[in-house]
């Protein structure tokens, strides 16, 4: 299956990066308004240890990896 058919194969590949890029900006923005009160928190935590919290938190929402690569053609 060719989820881009429309568009010219050499494209393919960087629409195919384009569209993960997206998928991974709506899922860091998703939990925005839990970032938010947590900035709030007294005490407050340092910036390294709520940059650590959001990074583990978007880790654990983002699907696994997709295992399928691309065959480069010389």
């Amino acid at each position: 299956m060719n989820p881009y058919p429309n568009l010219p194969p050499d494209q393919r590949p960087a629409q195919r990066l384009v569209d993960q890029f997206n998928a991974d900006e709506r899922l860091w923005k998703k939990p925005e308004p839990n970032r938010a009160a947590r900035r709030k928190i007294r005490p407050p935590l340092s910036s390294a240890k709520l940059k650590k919290i959001a990074l583990r938190e978007f880790a654990q929402a983002s699907p696994p990896p997709d295992c399928i690569g691309q065959a480069i053609q010389r």
